[in-house]
This record gives C-alpha cells, structure tokens and sequence, in this order.
C-alpha cells in the first residue's frame, strides 16, 4: 500500500501506471483462477451426481428383481399351504426362502437433489426393515419344518405352525408390492433427473453410443448356425474320445508273464 502512495505523491506517473497495472493483473489472474476452480469443484459434483444416478438405477433393478422373486415365493407358500388343500389331506413341506435385499448406504451421497437423496434414504430404510421381517418369516416356518422332519413335533403342531407363515407371508406380500410401486417411482424420477446430464458427458455418450448395425440380423443368424456347428463338433469329439478309453478299460489285458510265441 505505502508503494502505491509513494508513486501517487511522486511525478512518475508511468512507474504508478505499471504498478497498478501489474498488481490489476495479478488480482483478475488470481479471480480467474480461483473462479475456475470453483466451476471445476460445481461440475465435477455435477458429473459425480450423474454416475450417482446410472449406479442407482443398476440398484434399483436389482431390486426389482429380487422383488419379484419375493412375490413368487410368497404367492408360492400361499399356493402351497392353500386350506383347502389342506383340508384336503396334503402336508406340503415347503422349501424356497425369501432374498434379501443389497443396502447400499453410500450411494446417495453422491446425489445433489435433496429431496430425491431423502427418497432413496428412506427407501433404504425401508428395505432394511424388510429384510429384518424376510428373514423372521423364514426362521418361523424353518425350525417347526426341520422340527417336524425330524419328528420331534406332531402334524397338527407343524400345520398350526405353517398357517401363521401363511399369514406372514400374505402380510408381505402387501409390503414388497408396496416396494415394487416405491422402486418403480424412484427408477422413473432417475430416468428423467439424468436426462440433465453434463456437457461433456453428453459428448461423450453421444460420441460413444452404437448400436446394431443393419446387417446384424443376417450376420447373427449366421454366427449362431456357426457357432452351433462348433458346439456340436466339440461334443462328438468329446463323446469319441470317452467311448476310447472306455474300449481301452474293457479289453482285458495281457498277463505281465504270459509266454510270448516261439520264433521259427
């Protein structure tokens, strides 16, 4: 600061002009980098919230998935265990169980939308309950069947027994189809949030992208009509070659003392 004052009271007025001017071009060179770190620091928030979004989407299908297996095997107890079957004579020893579902606590912290990172938190939450009462549904059918297997328990104990899983199980049905709506609503809001992807990630994919190409469908057909000759091929030699050394094994073999033919 005395600097400049010095130059301002003095009469050099282009020494005070340089001064000024080097110390403006150090200040705006300083602005400029430090506003440029801060829109790296934005995008590459940006960029993190959008590979958020793709691995949720993985997350969320995966979770479909086991929930429609959730929802066979339920709708398959209840099948199973059905009254009139029962009524009916049948002591049905059931044997699928329930899938658990993957918590990935992590991922939400990538995402910037606040009110969708408090879905998928919930939604985690709610999982996590569901596991817990997946697998107390399990346990409470699993020990009177082994208990009832290994006679240690009647049929009327086992059958009692069964109808309160049955109860469970239509209980948890109501929930995973709960879940089912929840996953589908949460993979829409995914769907339509990374559609506002960053720049350079659209150039990217959009650089990236293929798809089939017009010949693809002659050229599979082909490719399959090959590669079934060399499955095929592959197998008769296999098959050839363990009908040889099952002829070996047969043939009975020559005793290590047998007299070899008298030479003439």
């Amino acid at each position: 600061m005395w600097i400049f004052w010095d130059a301002w009271k003095g009469s050099d007025l282009e020494g005070f002009r340089a001064l000024l001017s080097g110390f403006a071009g150090a200040f705006f060179a300083y602005l400029f980098v430090r506003f440029g770190d801060g829109m790296k620091k934005i995008y590459d928030r940006k960029e993190k919230h959008h590979t958020t979004l793709v691995r949720l989407q993985h997350y969320f299908n995966d979770c479909l998935n086991i929930t429609g297996d959730n929802v066979f095997v339920a709708d398959d107890f209840l099948r199973a265990f059905d009254e009139r079957r029962l009524q009916a004579g049948e002591r049905p020893i059931f044997m699928n169980q329930f899938q658990q579902y993957p918590i990935d606590r992590e991922l939400v912290i990538g995402l910037t939308n606040l009110n969708f990172a408090n879905e998928v938190y919930t939604l985690n939450v709610e999982l996590r309950k569901l596991n817990d009462s997946l697998a107390a549904a399990d346990r409470a059918y699993v020990q009177p069947k082994e208990a009832f297997i290994a006679k240690n328990i009647d049929l009327a104990t086992y059958l009692a027994n069964a109808r309160l899983s049955r109860d469970r199980c239509r209980e948890l049905k109501g929930f995973l189809l709960q879940v089912r709506r929840d996953l589908t609503r949460l993979f829409a809001i995914s769907n339509l949030l990374i559609k506002d992807a960053p720049f350079l990630v659209r150039v990217v994919r959009a650089l990236t992208i293929s798809k089939y190409s017009r010949t693809m469908t002659k050229d599979l057909d082909a490719e399959i009509v090959r590669l079934n000759a060399e499955i095929e091929a592959g197998a008769e030699a296999s098959r050839k070659r363990i009908q040889e050394v099952q002829e070996r094994v047969a043939q009975p073999s020559a005793p290590a003392d047998a007299p070899q033919a008298a030479r003439r």
